[in-house]
């Protein structure tokens, strides 16, 4: 209720601005419009969908660009391999997530994930190791198993935030940390 009220006297405050402006009620600048309140509103609720996007709706969108390809797992491990320094494009990811996924819905595990690039490589080289770890030891490169509202989801940590579909976003409240593995990639020649 408090929001509503300063709300409404910023606007009324506006409105006193614009009748004292130099040129206000002339020309162009004049206007007849009543103030709708509830239309205010909605565009501000719209300016804040588009201002934050949840690691869950990149999710969603990585997914549709995608063809519904459910390898948030091998696209973590990539932005793993990444930070370490190594060139992963988007076809080493499918290639890995083709390792560990039956069909593109299926979805893999974290570890199943790890398996498949520490047996086969991803882009041409192989991770040194690799284990599960505790999240307060902190550092980038880690690899996230969340739960979200929406469903599991594989994340890589980084400073300032998580990798997820190739954007680097902040870790909303609602996502819980299931699963936390570290990766040790080579060093790039």
């Amino acid at each position: 209720m408090l929001a509503v009220v300063s709300r409404r006297r910023a606007l009324k405050a506006a409105r006193t601005r614009a009748l004292n402006a130099k040129h206000a009620g002339t020309g162009k600048h004049a206007s007849t419009a009543k103030h709708t309140p509830s239309a205010t509103r909605k565009a501000a609720t719209a300016h804040k969908q588009v201002a934050r996007r949840t690691a869950a709706t990149v999710k969603a969108a990585h997914a549709r660009a995608l063809g519904d390809v459910a390898c948030c797992s091998a696209e973590a491990v990539a932005a793993s391999a990444r930070l370490a320094g190594w060139p992963v494009t988007g076809g080493d990811v499918l290639a890995l997530y083709r390792r560990t996924a039956d069909s593109p819905g299926a979805g893999a595990s974290s570890v199943a994930t790890l398996d498949a690039a520490f047996r086969w490589g991803l882009a041409g080289v192989q991770p040194v190791s690799f284990g599960p770890v505790d999240m307060a030891a902190g550092g980038a490169g880690l690899v996230l198993g969340l739960e979200l509202p929406e469903g599991p989801h594989a994340v890589c940590a980084a400073r300032g935030g998580v990798w997820s579909w190739g954007g680097l976003y902040d870790l909303t409240g609602e996502a819980v940390i299931e699963e936390c593995w570290e990766v040790s990639w080579p060093s790039p020649a």
